[in-house]
């Protein structure tokens, strides 16, 4: 079976979430890479082996990886494999390195499975913390609500509504320095956010920034016309702690 046709049983023998998926599709676009590192370990070539064997540990011991596409540092963390040692078994011609790509591909497949699960996991872990931060917010407990909102994001970094919810605790708190990256990475992931961009102007407002606090606020009444009074509300009202901001 070629590996075009692999690729496609895979993809629909896989009758689990989206989610998965784009694990899956995450680690495929590394294949190209990962299939020449395999077929220079097998290669017979003392200097190329050793070359590909010094790349495949630092994709094995979590070290950081240039991705040439997005020019980003990529980190592994917790034992996570880019590679797996296993896969190297699969090779069955040492003397044109070629790969048994049966096997390639169920290692593959393992892989993502395993992902998955793991996401899962930090997936449950987080909504728990989030459910305890949300109960202490509306305790007036901040610190303990800060508290759990990092280790949610310990466990789920993608997650927009968790940069904002972790923003708003730092503002009752008047931690205003700390609102501008949980907003940045926000927007990062979410580009029409309206909290993050809500908080930001806030936290520039406290800290006396109005150059930066007007720009936010047109740039506010620009995109969300229809929020018009909630956003002359929360950026003109004084900052207590008997009330509740969060949904």
């Amino acid at each position: 079976m070629s590996l075009k046709k692999s690729l496609a049983k895979l993809a629909l023998n896989d009758p689990k979430t989206i989610e998965r998926n784009e694990e899956f599709n995450n680690f495929m676009k590394k294949v190209g890479e990962v299939s020449k590192l395999v077929k220079d370990l097998a290669s017979g070539d003392k200097e190329k082996a050793d070359k590909a064997q010094a790349l495949a540990d630092q994709y094995l011991d979590g070290k950081v990886i240039l991705d040439d596409d997005n020019n980003v540092a990529l980190k592994v963390k917790q034992n996570r494999s880019v590679i797996n040692t296993k896969a190297f078994k699969s090779i069955e011609n040492k003397d044109t390195g070629e790969v048994d790509k049966e096997a390639w591909m169920a290692e593959v497949s393992r892989d993502a499975e395993r992902r998955y699960e793991d996401r899962k996991i930090r997936r449950e872990k987080a909504d728990t913390l989030k459910t305890r931060a949300t109960k202490a917010f509306r305790r007036q407990e901040y610190d303990k609500a800060l508290s759990c909102y990092n280790q949610a994001i310990e466990h789920v970094r993608d997650d927009p509504l968790l940069y904002c919810d972790r923003a708003l605790t730092n503002i009752k708190l008047g931690k205003f320095e700390k609102v501008y990256d949980d907003c940045y990475w926000a927007i990062r992931l979410n580009e029409k956010s309206f909290k993050a961009r809500l908080y930001k102007a806030r936290a520039h407002k406290e800290l006396e920034e109005m150059e930066k606090f007007e720009e936010c606020r047109k740039e506010l009444d620009e995109m969300f016309p229809q929020h018009k009074d909630l956003i002359k509300y929360f950026l003109d009202k004084k900052i207590g702690h008997d009330d509740d901001d969060e949904d």
